[in-house]
């Protein structure tokens, strides 16, 4: 999975916070939005999938799939974004396969 790190510290806080960028292009295209999104969760909390809470516990996974279904022709959508949190992490998704789990 690629994944970059960055860490980001605000101008007034001496506390930095860490924001990894991953991308599951690939798992979006195969149908499979919700699997690249807890491979990216597991890479961040460092835990394995069955000992994570579940996705579906903070988000209904349904949606998430149906929202970033590819089109007909296997076009991605246009402008589709998701933001939601999981635990201590705000994670965005958007309809380019790019995940970013913020701390």
């Amino acid at each position: 999975m690629d994944i970059e790190i960055e860490t980001v510290s605000d101008d007034d806080s001496t506390e930095a916070t860490s924001r990894y960028v991953f991308d599951i292009e690939r798992e979006m295209a195969d149908g499979h939005a919700c699997a690249g999104i807890v491979r990216a969760l597991a890479e961040v909390t460092d835990a394995a999938p069955h000992e994570m809470t579940p996705l579906h516990a903070v988000v209904n996974c349904d949606a998430v799939e149906a929202l970033f279904r590819t089109r007909r022709y296997g076009e991605a959508r246009d402008n589709v974004s998701l933001t939601f949190h999981y635990d201590v992490y705000e994670v965005s998704v958007d309809a380019s396969g790019k995940v970013i789990v913020k701390e």
